[in-house]
């Protein structure tokens, strides 16, 4: 006897498909006959999970060890994003596309295994929900729950969203100075006056060094804040960049899920016109013995 919501979801999220209606009929009786009514309409509500979701719940609930090398690299993925790494971003990049595919094919495989076949459309929406994962925290969490009702899906930027995503929501859950003499220094005195003039020889040419210095220092400085603009500029262009090859993906993707669709259009039109063509086919012989029996009545 199920005591509260979250007992039913855990039970109905975790049977196949096929089993979901049945089981929560009867969860949602026994609520009822617990005298628990409110309980038995909230059970009544849960939405079956498509193919796909059912396929990452399943996955997350048997093999929760399966996502955590995913989880960890979909973190560095976001990091690398939230820290403009080019670098980062351009290896990570490359690398999420082989990581989704393999992931994807795991998540079919067990999901079969158990008796529920993931085919081609499922199985990109299941694609798709590991790239929401990897683009959005919030996504993760709600696929962790082991009780999404359907696939999630990422454009490329934004957040995914994930409204309705779940059966539902928890709530409990310096300069050196040059002395040039002193005030009583003898004018006529030949070699304070050489002294003297030695000194501001120097002082003139500290003077001349210290500008110098100074004016390398504000060019330096200005090659430095132009390097950095610079390395920001290659930084931006690498995040928009990946986010590009993001959209591009999923607009690939979308053609080519479009593309199995039209095929799918167009052997379900053959097959209509076909079976139309057998129907006036028949239509037209069963005119014919209704005429051909009644002529018959007709000549007796």
């Amino acid at each position: 006897m199920i005591l509260h919501l979250r007992a039913a979801v855990q039970q109905l999220y975790a049977v196949p498909p096929g089993e979901f209606t049945a089981l929560r009929k009867q969860l949602a009786d026994e609520a009822k006959a617990a005298g628990d009514p409110d309980l038995a309409k909230r059970v009544s509500a849960l939405r079956k999970p498509t193919v796909a979701a059912w396929a990452m719940n399943h996955f997350v609930r048997t093999q929760p060890d399966g996502l955590a090398e995913f989880r960890g690299f979909a973190e560095l993925l976001r990091e690398a994003q939230r820290t403009l790494d080019a670098d980062q971003l351009r290896t990570l990049g490359r690398e999420r596309a082989r990581r989704v595919d393999a992931l994807g094919l795991e998540i079919a495989t067990a999901a079969t295994e158990a008796g529920t076949s993931v085919g081609a459309g499922a199985l990109a929406e299941v694609h798709d929900t590991l790239v929401a994962l990897i683009a959005d925290e919030d996504a993760e969490k709600k696929i962790l729950t082991g009780a999404l009702v359907k696939a999630l899906s990422y454009s490329g930027f934004g957040s995914v969203d994930i409204e309705d995503a779940v059966a539902f929501e928890d709530d409990e859950p310096a300069f050196k100075v040059i002395d040039g003499g002193g005030p009583n220094a003898e004018a006529g005195d030949g070699a304070t006056s050489a002294a003297s003039a030695e000194a501001a020889a120097v002082d003139l040419e500290e003077r001349r060094r210290a500008k110098r210095e100074a004016q390398r220092n504000r060019l330096a400085g200005a090659l430095q804040a132009t390097r950095d603009a610079a390395r920001e500029v290659d930084r931006t262009v690498a995040v928009l960049t990946a986010r590009q090859e993001e959209v591009t993906e999923g607009i690939a993707d979308l053609e080519r899920r479009l593309s199995t669709a039209r095929e799918r259009l167009a052997k379900v039109t053959a097959e209509l016109e076909g079976a139309t063509a057998e129907r006036e086919r028949r239509e037209g012989a069963l005119q014919q013995a209704e005429r051909a029996l009644a002529d018959h009545d007709a000549q007796s």
